[in-house]
């Protein structure tokens, strides 16, 4: 089937997209980090599955055999009413071939006051689609429903299974979803679709959030003493730090980015709280690594035997470091491996350009590369969390012209692989 030819029907149907994405943005699925609301955006993606003829499921993590005793189960987190959707397109060739994965949760809308648009709206103002979900990451299972809709009805049949996944528990360090999703459905060829616009993303580093949390040894009416520990905390974490920067400035596919000075930052440091708990004191930072879980460990079991020592003399007793996300394993294929070159050809095909190949933090590749595919990367269209209106932030939107260049891309790429 011609690439141009799809193209230019995807420009004249470009309002079907459009408005896709605005209904499945209109359905609440927030993320409460240890529950979630996906479950009407989950059922209402698997009922235009069933219109479209794929043969389809909705089912939880949990409904997998053994799933609760997976190395990377996280446990803490209610997955009874969080649903995946799985849909296959069955090719002439029974076999699986390629997984497209987006995830159905958002993060919290958070204070409605600070956005300017209905969060739940889907409205399109100045070629923008606003909405929380926009473009983290509901862009991701509207284009693959619009592609499969139209690629049918030109009568574009795969030589090999196509699998949909629309997964649940993504924010907030969940990836139960995703897990559940390669388990459930091998695939030699998996593209994640939640990332940032012309990257993609052939490694994802290591890593999680974690507190540091004490308490003084006896009871006081001030934050004072409780405030004292923590430069004391932060220079020891420093030294935890200075490890990260050294093996990311080392790292292949790290060195010379921003991601080494940026190996470790803080998320918040307390003595008390508001009156409360004055005794009590964290300190709450992300890290980013390439070594493995076990070694990270060691080290913060060395951390806190330093940490006693000096502490002690101030009165302070310390608590330990709490992983607040799951671990994430450092990953990575090859940057030139033959399905990267697939999606570039693809791209150039269209656009005329390619995408930057690097390197992300903490995504689902964690789990999706590990045991899913050592090929799996991601490639999206979504905002950066820095930019205004980017991912997880306030009045949240992704462009009509950028996503239309994607699903273009996306469209391409199924050809190259599927036809």
């Amino acid at each position: 089937m011609n690439v141009k030819h799809i193209c230019e029907k995807i420009d004249l149907r470009q309002n079907e997209l459009y408005d896709l994405l605005g209904r499945l943005i209109k359905i609440n699925s927030e993320s409460f980090v240890t529950s979630g609301n996906e479950e009407e955006c989950a059922r209402y993606v698997y009922a235009l599955c069933k219109e479209l003829g794929l043969e389809s499921a909705l089912y939880s993590p949990l409904d997998l055999d053994e799933f609760e005793n997976h190395p990377d189960y996280l446990p803490g987190r209610n997955l009874e009413n969080r649903y995946n959707v799985a849909a296959c397109w069955k090719g002439t060739e029974n076999r699986n071939e390629l997984m497209l994965m987006g995830h159905l949760d958002t993060v919290k809308i958070g204070d409605v006051s600070n956005w300017s648009m209905n969060p739940l709206s889907g409205e399109i103002k100045d070629g923008k689609i606003y909405g929380r979900g926009a473009c983290d990451d509901k862009y991701a299972l509207a284009t693959v429903l619009f592609l499969i809709k139209l690629l049918k009805e030109e009568g574009f049949t795969p030589k090999a299974n196509m699998i949909f996944a629309a997964y649940s528990d993504e924010e907030y360090g969940g990836s139960h979803g995703a897990l559940a999703s390669v388990l459930r459905d091998p695939c030699p060829r998996i593209v994640s679709m939640d990332g940032v616009e012309n990257q993609i993303w052939h490694c994802g580093s290591g890593g999680q959030e974690v507190k540091y949390i004490y308490h003084t040894k006896d009871t006081v009416d001030s934050a004072k003493t409780t405030a004292r520990a923590l430069p004391v905390i932060m220079d020891v974490i420093e030294t935890f730090a200075e490890k990260r920067r050294k093996e990311l400035g080392e790292n292949r596919f790290y060195a010379g980015t921003i991601i080494p000075e940026t190996s470790l930052r803080y998320m918040g440091v307390r003595a008390g709280n508001d009156g409360m708990d004055l005794g009590i004191g964290e300190v709450y930072f992300v890290y980013y690594t390439d070594k493995k879980k076990e070694e990270i460990e060691a080290e913060f079991t060395e951390l806190e035997k330093v940490l006693e020592k000096r502490l002690a003399p101030l009165g302070i007793i310390g608590d330990g470091f709490k992983p607040q996300t799951r671990f994430f394993h450092y990953v990575f294929c090859e940057p030139d491996s033959e399905d990267i070159k697939n999606m570039l050809a693809a791209s150039r095909e269209v656009t005329g350009k390619e995408p930057i190949v690097c390197g992300s933090c903490l995504s689902d590749l964690s789990v999706i590369s590990k045991y899913g595919s050592s090929q799996a990367y991601g490639f999206g269209a979504g905002r950066d969390f820095s930019q205004p209106g980017g991912a997880h932030q306030p009045d949240e939107y992704i462009e009509c012209d950028k996503l239309l260049e994607y699903t273009k891309i996306m469209a391409a790429y199924i050809l190259r692989i599927l036809g």
